[in-house]
């Protein structure tokens, strides 16, 4: 080993603290040498080791009995769906990387959540979008949308994976950093489920995909590969977008799961061959011993150091039996894949790792992330909280002409369809993956061989993050759950994706700690376990010179469970003459709302009413009412408020409505308000009775609106145009803005 004695000043320079030096050399009874401090140096980053946030992290509620692997258990979280099914689901963040190159960074963030999908086995079914943009006048917001909805176009279409929702927010708080969050979705057998451990002494360990080369070894992938000049030859960006390296991995491994008996695989991600390792040895409860030289090399001049750390794509390790090497190389010498046997399997607790049969790093096992050694901190917090106002209704003026407001309202890219971004996916693969004809309020996923059909949303509110983080975040987890039980399903599981800005800011960190606070009162609420996620700290915006934190997204990935196809519910109105209801309670309440920002100009303000005890007693009754056959649709009221519910519910095929609103609520508040806790049903006019008589029977208050029209709407007998006309000023308000 060499003996170079490393100082404070080189460990500084690497971004590791003089508390976490002095632990360094605690751990490893010696000082470090120069690898293994820069080792230290990535498993111990933000990124790699959450240290300014695990301690937060470990208080969200992990267990649940559909759970299989609960969070930070493995590379992703696992749900049992029945019938000898899971469901493996996490969402990622790749935000950075798409502020310097927005279609490869949306590209390569599917690639690297996906990998950890199809790496334990499952095959990838769908594909969730979560993206922020800055404001919609600025140019910049414009070029990073369109780039970016490229990228994920075309991985789309190059791994053969739909992309079935998401959504899509605008607001200064994302200037010059857009937050682009994917949840990937994949089913498995529960008997082929493979974990990311080694274990079983001299078992061995394999380095299965791309060849390694010197990507993202001293800094970020991209500012090594495409931002900097280096003497290394880069990876050109066509290279970067190719996915085939990945299909040629998923088929290598679900290959392998069918004829080998694989003890583990893991992916390589941002903490290379070295982190990997300590991450299956981890799980493990073993050691692996390295040989770097045996690692494939895409390029020459390779050191220790590049080989142990890059993030070159596309590549895991796999640990096996001596006795189905033979099976394995048979397997890969059909594909497009390098493989090569690179360590074996120890019962020391280390990962020791060779280079020409002399040890060059050694370091124990539980550093990384998750383990008793690895650095765990908790930043200052801001006590000073400030209380946004409730808006005041009352000083302000009722609007004279309400079809105006709407038509004022049409042009809020938050509010308007973002048909024009859906239509760019593949609508024929979304068949095929049993989406349906007609919009409802979550994605739809066939099961292979089951009755039941998975069932997923994503979402955040920005908007009330800037009011309330507490709130905002219950707010999140509630409307997605809301979502899944509107679609006729039943919420099981989430996967989380966390985007702050410094986390030694305090005000930051104080968004960052309530979030989750939140995000642990609303799951405790409706017993919806959080199975994996991810963090993502420093994500600031350029204001007038000057650093600022992002709007705090806390983005919330949910799947649920249809049990049965007669219960999948869309949010079309489908006759002439249905009567349609509004269940859940109406308030003076324009808090937050995109009617505030869009009319009244107030951009911060309280968050909107929520109530937990109300939101379930809410979801239980749309729940029962579904499983009843009572309604045709079920849509929720949220962004933008009833009005655009009702519009959206109309869209589809075309139909209007004649509603009358609520005398007792200022008609700005019932039409544009986003209190929570409400849905717009349809029923069909035999059904009327039995609907009444089924809601007299709950505690939740509900009123009929009004009907479904032929293609008018009217509200209070007055009429706002017919609905081609605002069909087309909805759906065309994104493409128009798209194009300048």
């Amino acid at each position: 080993m060499s003996v170079t004695i490393p100082t404070i000043e080189e460990a500084e320079k690497l971004e590791l603290t003089s508390e976490e030096f002095e632990k360094i050399k605690v751990l490893l009874g010696r000082h470090p040498n120069s690898l293994e401090l820069q080792l230290f140096s990535r498993l111990w980053s933000e990124h790699a080791s959450y240290k300014n946030s695990i301690k937060w992290l470990a208080t969200l509620p992990k267990g649940g009995e559909d759970i299989l692997v609960k969070a930070g258990d493995d590379n992703a979280g696992v749900v049992d769906l029945g019938d000898g099914n899971a469901c493996v689901f996490k969402v990622e963040s790749h935000n950075s990387p798409c502020a310097i190159q927005p279609r490869l960074g949306a590209l390569t963030g599917l690639r690297v959540v996906m990998r950890d999908i199809f790496s334990m086995g499952a095959k990838p079914s769908a594909i969730l979008s979560s993206l922020r943009f800055g404001d919609g006048k600025r140019d910049t917001a414009r070029w990073l949308f369109e780039e970016v909805a490229e990228g994920i176009c075309e991985f789309e279409r190059g791994f053969e994976v739909p992309v079935l929702g998401g959504e899509t927010f605008f607001s200064r708080g994302y200037n010059t950093t857009p937050i682009v969050n994917n949840m990937a979705i994949g089913v498995v057998p529960k008997d082929k489920l493979i974990n990311g451990k080694a274990e079983g002494t001299d078992n061995l360990i394999l380095v299965v995909g791309a060849r390694t080369g010197k990507d993202g070894v001293d800094t970020d992938v991209f500012e090594t590969d495409i931002l900097a000049e280096i003497d290394t030859p880069p990876v050109s960006i066509e290279q970067m977008m190719d996915v085939s390296i990945e299909k040629e991995l998923l088929e290598a491994i679900q290959q392998m799961s069918a004829s080998v008996d694989l003890v583990g695989i893991q992916p390589i991600g941002t903490q290379g061959v070295v982190g990997a390792a300590l991450e299956m040895a981890g799980r493990g409860n073993s050691g692996i011993h390295l040989d770097v030289e045996a690692i494939p090399e895409r390029q020459q001049g390779l050191e220790v150091k590049d080989l142990l750390l890059s993030q070159t794509w596309g590549r895991v390790l796999v640990c096996i039996a001596p006795s189905e090497i033979e099976k394995v190389k048979s397997i890969i010498e059909r594909l497009q894949v390098a493989m090569a046997v690179i360590g074996k399997v120890t019962d020391d607790g280390k990962v020791m790792c060779f280079s020409e049969k002399e040890v060059v790093a050694e370091m124990p096992v539980d550093i990384a992330m998750n383990g008793k050694s690895a650095p765990v901190y908790e930043r200052d917090i801001d006590e000073d909280i400030e209380e946004l106002p409730a808006i005041n209704l009352d000083i302000y003026d009722e609007p004279d002409h309400y079809p105006d407001v709407v038509k004022v309202m049409l042009s809020n890219l938050n509010v308007a369809s973002k048909g024009w971004l859906t239509n760019k996916f593949s609508s024929q693969t979304n068949s095929d993956n049993g989406n349906f004809d007609y919009p409802s309020d979550a994605a739809f996923v066939n099961i292979e061989g089951s009755e039941k059909t998975l069932v997923a949303t994503m979402d955040c509110n920005s908007r009330y993050m800037k009011s309330d983080a507490l709130i905002g975040a219950q707010i999140a987890v509630a409307e997605a759950a809301r979502n899944i039980v509107c679609a006729g399903g039943r919420p099981i599981a989430l996967s989380d994706c966390l985007n702050y800005g410094n986390p030694y800011d305090s005000k930051v960190y104080r968004t960052f700690v309530d979030s989750v606070k939140g995000i642990t009162k609303a799951c405790n609420d409706f017993g919806v376990p959080v199975v994996g996620g991810n963090v993502s700290f420093y994500n600031q915006r350029s204001e007038n010179g000057q650093l600022k934190p992002i709007t705090p997204t806390p983005v919330i990935g949910m799947v649920g469970v249809v049990d049965d196809e007669k219960h999948h519910n869309t949010l079309s109105f489908r006759h002439k003459g249905d009567m349609i209801f509004l269940v859940g309670q109406s308030r003076n309440d324009v808090n937050s709302s995109e009617y505030a920002s869009s009319i009244l100009n107030i951009k911060k303000s309280a968050a909107p009413y929520y109530n937990s005890e109300e939101e379930k007693e809410l979801q239980s009754t749309v729940t029962e009412m579904i499983k009843d056959g009572l309604v045709r649709s079920v849509h929720d009221v949220s962004n933008g408020g009833l009005f655009f519910s009702l519009l959206e519910s109309s869209i589809p095929l075309e139909f209007g409505f004649d509603i009358t609103s609520d005398a007792e609520i200022r008609k700005e508040a019932f039409l544009f308000g986003e209190s929570q806790s409400r849905v717009v049903v349809s029923v069909s006019p035999e059904k009327q009775d039995d609907f009444v008589d089924f809601m007299m029977s709950t505690q939740v208050p509900f009123s009929i609106l009004g009907h479904v029209t032929k293609g008018e709407v009217r509200i209070d007998d007055e009429s706002y145009g017919y609905i081609d006309e605002l069909k087309l000023a909805f759906e065309q308000r994104l493409e128009n803005w798209v194009q300048g």
